[in-house]
């Protein structure tokens, strides 16, 4: 056996020369049930695995082109679902707006927000009026909530809005029942709070604080926030009075520019 596996690998060329010369001359001068035959087996043996790769190959490309097709329609949709979302909640929005009237004296200019800077906290915000708009520095800013801050810079197309959680801003005020005054900021640490509110002054937890009118900023009669708690240190002459505001400065969209009514 070994001898005859020797003699094999040694002259494999010439053997398989041989083999193929045979396997000519029986197809062309063998009988015509004999050729069917190889040929019924050549088919077998060398064809149809071949074939039925091929058509493995065809049915997993369309299997791929169809799971393809499938994940682009999913994406399609998923991104269609999410603006459907948007949309309903911008009509809701929209809706709280509707009806929503300036104080008097005053028209309001529509405006969208288009970024907010802060850490934290925002504390300014950039909106899509400018002066194309006739829009000028230090008028001030309103929601359907109440009051959002004033713009201080201005460009053709947009413009910089400073926030009443700027800790550099000041808002002076007054509390609506006593309509005693004092002085609205923002610290980091406290949040907003009532400054300079006198240790006698009658305040309450509940009250509106509004804008009082002084300083030329603000209108008077804008809602600033409710008074979230208060504490009366002794041998101090003003109270700790800490509010929460009245609008939500986390989720700014829609603003409203205050214009003086000419009319």
């Amino acid at each position: 056996m070994k001898w005859i596996s020797g003699t094999l690998s040694r002259h494999w060329r010439n053997v398989h020369f041989i083999a193929v010369i045979v396997l000519s001359a029986l197809l062309t001068f063998g009988s015509q049930r004999f050729n069917g035959y190889v040929s019924q087996t050549a088919l077998v043996v060398f064809y149809q695995p071949f074939a039925k790769i091929k058509r493995s190959v065809e049915e997993l490309s369309a299997v791929n082109a169809e799971n393809h097709r499938l994940r682009q329609s999913l994406v399609e949709a998923s991104l269609r679902l999410s603006e459907l979302e948007e949309m309903k909640l911008e009509n809701i929005r929209l809706r709280s707006v509707l009806g929503f009237e300036p104080p008097p004296g005053y028209k309001l200019l529509p405006a969208r927000v288009l970024s907010v800077s802060g850490e934290r906290m925002p504390v300014s915000a950039v909106i899509n009026r400018g002066y194309h708009d006739s829009v000028f520095v230090d008028q001030t800013l309103i929601n359907q909530e109440g009051l959002i801050g004033r713009i201080v810079a201005v460009m053709p197309d947009n413009a910089t809005v400073q926030l009443l959680t700027d800790p550099a801003n000041r808002t002076a005020v007054r509390v609506t029942s006593s309509r005693e005054m004092g002085i609205v900021k923002y610290v980091a640490s406290e949040g907003m709070i009532l400054d300079n509110f006198p240790i006698q002054g009658q305040i309450s937890e509940g009250e509106l604080v509004i804008s009082s009118g002084l300083g030329g900023i603000y209108p008077a009669g804008l809602v600033v926030g409710t008074v979230a708690s208060i504490r009366r240190p002794e041998d101090e002459p003003f109270c700790k009075v800490r509010l929460t505001p009245a609008a939500n400065f986390s989720s700014l969209e829609e603003l409203f520019i205050l214009r003086p009514d000419m009319r």
